[in-house]
């Protein structure tokens, strides 16, 4: 159970609540815990935000298991609540995510929200900033294990996105997808680069 100490660091915390003593608040004053929610352990939580005053927002019966890693990134994540995410997700709310009720995620799963731009040959990738437009999740979804979700990705109601799916598109509500690609789409450069 959390004590007294992270309850004051933290933006906002209704009981009741379970958080496992090894959790970890980075920001901690920019996340919002709604009541009958559940964190277990060695989950990390970091609201860093310039966009939001609370860069996390967990919704009443939120529940991440072991290992979960939400990072706002200096954007957002909200989860409306009676979510459930599995061991090892992680979130990066860079462009913002937003996440309906009753969403389940398998383990595994990372949901992405910005990337990295490549468009000149003349700098290192990691130097081009990044482009972000956000994700958005429906209610009711559920995301298989190591399913990727892209920046732009916008998942309708009722949905499952199965195992090991990479999302980067719009997904219309009352789906399912299943991704079995095996290939190669093309080479982003002709030429060899040492950076």
């Amino acid at each position: 159970m959390a004590d007294i100490r992270i309850r004051s660091q933290l933006h906002r915390l209704d009981p009741p609540f379970d958080i496992h003593r090894s959790v970890t608040f980075r920001t901690a004053q920019q996340i919002n815990i709604q009541a009958s929610c559940s964190i277990k352990a060695n989950v990390i939580l970091n609201g860093r935000s310039s966009s939001r005053q609370c860069g996390i927002s967990l919704g009443v019966d939120t529940y991440l298991k072991e290992w979960c890693y939400f990072d706002a990134y200096d954007g957002f994540i909200d989860v409306a609540g009676q979510s459930a995410f599995a061991q090892g997700t992680f979130i990066h709310g860079g462009g913002g995510v937003v996440i309906g009720r009753n969403v389940i995620t398998g383990p595994h799963c990372f949901i992405v929200a910005s990337n990295h731009r490549f468009d000149s040959l003349d700098y290192p990738i990691m130097l081009q900033g990044d482009s972000r437009r956000g994700i958005t999740i429906g209610n009711n979804v559920w995301i298989g294990a190591n399913a990727v979700i892209l920046d732009g990705a916008n998942i309708g109601d009722n949905c499952v996105v199965g195992a090991g799916t990479v999302v980067t598109k719009i997904i219309p509500a009352n789906s399912r997808v299943f991704d079995h690609r095996q290939r190669i789409d093309k080479r982003i450069y002709d030429n060899e680069h040492d950076y």
